[in-house]
């Protein structure tokens, strides 16, 4: 079985909207398939259940994109993709991992200590909803049919609070940014019960002689990350950056990496990405300098409009620079139907997307079947094309996508890093 693209609800809305119906034969022979529902215990190598948390059968897709159900002490969490479920997973156990600090009584003593300092903990501005929603399409699915439907600029509010102030004097928010790149976390995460428990645990920093260093040592040993898998650059920047010191950062990387300002504007202001994540996809993209026109990956990232199109852009960027470093040197970008495609130096298009699982459904084969058309529709067609995907797709997408010509790579994993 072929890896292969797998796009959610909304991803599939998002591409289906502009694309235009496709005239292969053999691909659109109206023939299509559901997507297969899948066993999580299959799916997640037996790591379906672990503390904190467990995930519900079966797994659903949209062809695209994997669908999960979360149970945690929270609820039920519908999660979209495979990259946002191991990122969940990830910030469980360190908050169960950082709940562990209260076993020891010196640290319990610390937190007595700074809850006697004036600066109080607040609860974060940024929600983590948790529904039981069973649709089967993902935002990347919705992405792919509405191609054309623009984002409408989030304006965040600039300033802090009198508490975000104090907490930068006496050292806490430097402390919380360093102790999430220790834990191989994101210090701005969207996941609340880690912001609160990043929040707790810095405090610490303020009374007595607690560093990172001491708190980290009380911890499992399998929880701290090995932090070479941070360039050492980057990391300084996160734990040593203030929030409005990051964004600048950000915003001057962009423009090195040939980034307009208007797409730096609007990835600026989309509330879907972290502040650590846009900063990323303006370092992946400075490690391209030989690629021309990259500013119309960016724009596409600036476009998403829910957090799972926001983390596929987020992958997908960062799968383009693997694989311009790794696999085969990229020349260009050119836009195909809608999606920016990679001209390799060699001549070949290089569709490299982090799908989960691929099914030929209508949507599917409309969106590829699109690509196809576009990419022969060219000044100067590429010779082949190399598809490329982090997962795996049905024996008939497989088949229908090896009809157009496409050379097919499936489960290619995703560097070691922040980004799952």
């Amino acid at each position: 079985m072929h890896p292969m693209f797998k796009v959610s609800a909304r991803f599939a809305g998002f591409l289906a909207g502009t694309l235009a119906l496709a005239t292969t034969a053999f691909a659109l022979s109206g023939q299509y398939e559901t997507p297969p529902e899948q066993d999580p215990a299959t799916v997640l190598d037996g790591k379906e259940l672990g503390p904190g948390y467990a995930v519900l059968a079966p797994v659903r897709g949209d062809g695209f994109l994997r669908i999960y159900q979360l149970q945690t002490d929270l609820g039920v969490e519908r999660i979209e993709g495979d990259g946002l479920l191991k990122l969940r997973l990830l910030e469980i156990a360190v908050v169960i991992g950082l709940e562990s600090l209260k076993n020891d009584a010196s640290f319990v003593d610390g937190l007595k200590q700074a809850a006697m300092k004036p600066v109080e903990f607040v609860e974060s501005t940024v929600t983590d909803p948790v529904g039981t929603a069973k649709s089967t399409v993902s935002g990347v699915g919705r992405m792919f049919g509405r191609l054309t439907k623009g984002v409408e600029a989030v304006v965040a509010g600039k300033g802090g609070s009198p508490t975000e102030l104090a907490r930068s004097i006496t050292g806490q928010a430097r402390a919380r940014r360093e102790l999430a790149v220790e834990l191989g976390v994101d210090p701005y995460t969207f996941y609340r019960p880690l912001s609160e428990k990043l929040d707790e645990t810095a405090s610490v920093t303020t009374a007595g002689n607690w560093t990172i260093t001491a708190i980290t040592s009380l911890l499992p040993g399998g929880l701290i990350v090995n932090t070479a898998r941070t360039a050492d650059n980057f990391r300084t920047m996160i734990v040593d950056s203030t929030p409005t010191e990051l964004e600048e950062r950000t915003a001057e990387t962009f423009r090195k990496a040939g980034v307009s300002e208007a797409t730096i504007a609007k990835i600026a202001a989309n509330p879907f990405f972290t502040e650590g994540e846009k900063a990323v996809i303006a370092y992946q993209l400075l490690a391209m300098p030989g690629v021309q026109d990259l500013d119309l990956v960016a724009a596409k990232a600036a476009e998403a409009e829910s957090r799972d199109i926001a983390y596929f852009q987020l992958r997908r960027v960062v799968l383009l620079e693997t694989y311009n470093r790794t696999v085969s040197g990229l020349s260009q970008i050119k836009l195909v139907s809608g999606i920016p495609v990679a001209i390799r130096r060699d001549g070949l298009a290089a569709i490299v997307m982090p799908l989960d699982m691929v099914a030929w459904t209508q949507t599917v084969a409309q969106a590829f079947s699109a690509i196809h058309e576009g990419l022969g529709s060219l000044p100067f067609p590429p010779t082949g094309v190399d598809f490329l995907i982090t997962g795996d797709l049905t024996p008939m997408a497989a088949e229908r996508l090896a009809s157009f010509g496409w050379s097919i790579t499936g489960s290619y994993p995703m560097p070691p890093g922040p980004v799952h």
